[in-house]
């Protein structure tokens, strides 16, 4: 039956954090922390869209076509030579920007797939792989770290051979939380990779490769008294320091109350600590070494996502509102319920 028209869904898009410490550029987490978009045909240009944002975290995001997710959107038909819909978007903003919890990804994975789901009403299916690389290829930075747990959920590891991007999930265990703390300040990805070194010496790169593997062997194995040692990083941490100098004292003070390891996520300026208990000593362990050092800031206790971005509803007007959940000074959107059906056409 073809669908009834004006089309109306929502996308729901995790946060993420990505490195973990060593997987630099490499490895990726996604969190219960969420964008959500909702998306109806409507309107009179497909090429300048009604955007309404909500939520003050959202407050500075362009309203018209250079938003991301809309240019995201439209990508996807352009890159089918097909005229896209006129639409209104509302975006409910949960994720802090500059905070290193991905969410230029859940922008560029939202759009991309709000315009498969899209295409799939038309009966064209795009493959998992496409909207990965099309979400990519929108993303700023062009890195998929973020980018692919947010798609697809969990504990994911990325590569790109030949110009294909080769991304591999993996459970996460369900024993840890993370907890993450979030510093007032932003941190820009750009500036923090222009202190990057164009090379490093052997011993560095033969540690994070060595670590790596340890983290990804720990949790896999439940060795997590292993996680504080296979978290150590040599290739992006000492030098993002610079634009962060408490960072060691933060992460020094979560160990100390019972994380199993720490490190900052993605390219800050949040601090991720993974933990499975204590969580409210240590993150409150976070927010005192950091106020020693003068910084303020606010904290999360979240689980790992396992089901990445998906379509809410697909084929009716009423939009499921994710129920809350409160950890002290924060809260964090509860997953809608994984969809047989819609979801990327899976």
């Amino acid at each position: 039956m073809a669908p009834v028209f004006p089309v109306a869904f929502t996308v729901l898009v995790p946060a993420t954090s990505a490195n973990l410490g060593p997987g630099f550029d490499s490895l990726g987490l996604a969190l219960q922390l969420y964008n959500r978009f909702e998306v109806v045909e409507g309107g009179n240009d497909p090429q300048h869209p009604v955007i309404q944002i909500e939520g003050s975290l959202g407050a500075g995001l362009p309203t018209g076509p250079e938003n991301l997710f809309f240019r995201a959107f439209s990508s996807v038909f352009a890159s089918k030579g097909i005229e896209p819909p006129a639409v209104r978007i509302r975006m409910f903003i949960q994720i802090p920007a500059g905070a290193g919890l991905g969410s230029s990804a859940t922008a560029a994975v939202g759009g991309v797939v709000a315009a498969s789901e899209f295409l799939r009403l038309r009966g064209l299916m795009l493959s998992e792989q496409e909207v990965l690389e099309l979400a990519v290829a929108n993303e700023q930075g062009n890195h998929p770290d973020n980018v692919a747990p947010a798609l697809l959920g969990g504990l994911v590891a990325t590569t790109v051979k030949d110009g294909k991007i080769h991304a591999v999930k993996t459970p996460f265990p369900d024993a840890l939380k993370a907890v993450i703390f979030t510093p007032s300040f932003s941190m820009d990805t750009l500036a923090g990779r222009k202190l990057l070194p164009s090379s490093y010496p052997k011993d560095d790169v033969t540690f994070n490769t060595g670590r790596v593997a340890l983290l990804l062997s720990a949790l896999q194995t439940g060795r997590y008294e292993l996680i504080g040692e296979a978290m150590q990083d040599r290739l992006h941490q000492p030098y993002r320091q610079a634009l962060f100098p408490a960072m060691p004292d933060i992460i020094k003070a979560a160990v100390a109350a019972g994380a199993y390891g720490a490190s900052l996520s993605g390219g800050g300026s949040s601090l991720i600590a993974l933990a499975s208990s204590r969580f409210q000593e240590i993150l409150r362990a976070m927010q005192e070494a950091a106020r020693a050092r003068g910084v303020e800031g606010t904290g999360m206790i979240l689980r790992a996502d396992k089901h990445g971005a998906r379509v809410i509803n697909p084929r009716h007007h009423r939009v499921r509102r994710p129920r809350a959940r409160y950890y002290e000074d924060q809260f964090c959107w509860s997953p809608a319920r994984p969809l047989k059906e819609g979801s990327l056409g899976r």
